[in-house]
């Protein structure tokens, strides 16, 4: 079976049953927002090696920073057919990461604590950048993947 669509909609059901509060940004949230960030930092550093080995092609170190829950969830096998087909071309096509950055907080499907982050991928052979956004929680005490959804826009998040 090759994956299609369909399994990023598996995979989006799976795991993206998370939910993000609304960033701020009015004037008086400039400490919020700076005590998000550093709150954020290691969430970030997980999502950072993520897109790594995904713009390298490594299916398996890919697959290793994910929800073992989430891998639970869709199964071995669907994980990596997702990541292989559609995840990692996505981001092997990418030049590098660039442009804004929003950060809110998330909680996955059960209920694990963690930050989103809605980000944009440089292409060199295309003027405008694309979206993606990937969701990092702390589960069991290691910070994992909970989703990662490429190219699509929300409106609101990437800015």
């Amino acid at each position: 079976m090759t994956p299609t669509r369909p399994l990023i909609s598996l995979l989006l059901t799976a795991c993206l049953l998370a939910t993000a509060a609304s960033p701020t940004h009015a004037a008086g949230s400039v400490t919020q927002d700076l005590q998000m960030a550093a709150d954020s930092a290691p969430f970030r550093d997980t999502a950072d090696a993520f897109v790594t080995r995904s713009m390298a092609g490594d299916v398996g170190g890919m697959q290793a920073l994910l929800s073992r829950q989430l891998v639970g969830r869709i199964g071995d096998e669907a994980a990596r057919k997702v990541l292989q087909a559609q995840i990692a071309p996505f981001f092997q096509r990418g030049r590098q990461p660039g442009g804004a950055v929003t950060i809110t907080k998330t909680t996955d499907a059960s209920g694990q604590p963690g930050f989103a982050f809605y980000m944009w991928m440089q292409y060199a052979e295309a003027p405008t950048a694309r979206p993606f956004a990937i969701y990092v929680v702390k589960e069991q005490g290691r910070l994992v993947v909970a989703n990662i959804v490429p190219d699509r826009l929300v409106e609101g998040r990437h800015r």
